[in-house]
């Protein structure tokens, strides 16, 4: 696999990338912004946020296609984009411990379907 990019630039990525288009949610605290989910990798995510906001160095994305969650950290933006290294991935589709109870409940609407669980 070759360490340079299609616009020429050297590759800093340690392994490929699945291209995608999945709908997420970026959460923080009480907020919560749309973005969607460009591509993915074991160690990072790339998004487009859907509005100007800029979030903060340490959120969650919600990928709600997959139905998981991963704590992240913001490692680079450029206009709209930004490069996230996951720090640790939560599965949603089965039990969630509370802290993960919001994005649970945004993954379940997002489905069309919300329980206590």
């Amino acid at each position: 696999m070759s360490k340079f990019g299609s616009d020429g630039a050297f590759d800093r990525r340690a392994g490929p990338r699945t291209a995608m288009q999945h709908p997420g949610k970026v959460l923080c605290g009480a907020f919560a912004w749309d973005c969607i989910v460009r591509d993915q990798s074991d160690t990072g995510l790339r998004i487009q946020m859907l509005s100007s906001a800029t979030p903060p160095g340490n959120v969650q994305l919600v990928d709600l296609a997959s139905g998981y969650a991963h704590d992240v950290k913001v490692v680079w933006q450029k206009d709209r984009e930004f490069g996230l290294k996951i720090v640790k991935s939560h599965d949603l589709r089965g039990l969630a411990p509370s802290a993960l109870q919001t994005a649970k409940r945004m993954w379940q609407a997002s489905q069309g379907r919300v329980s206590a669980s």
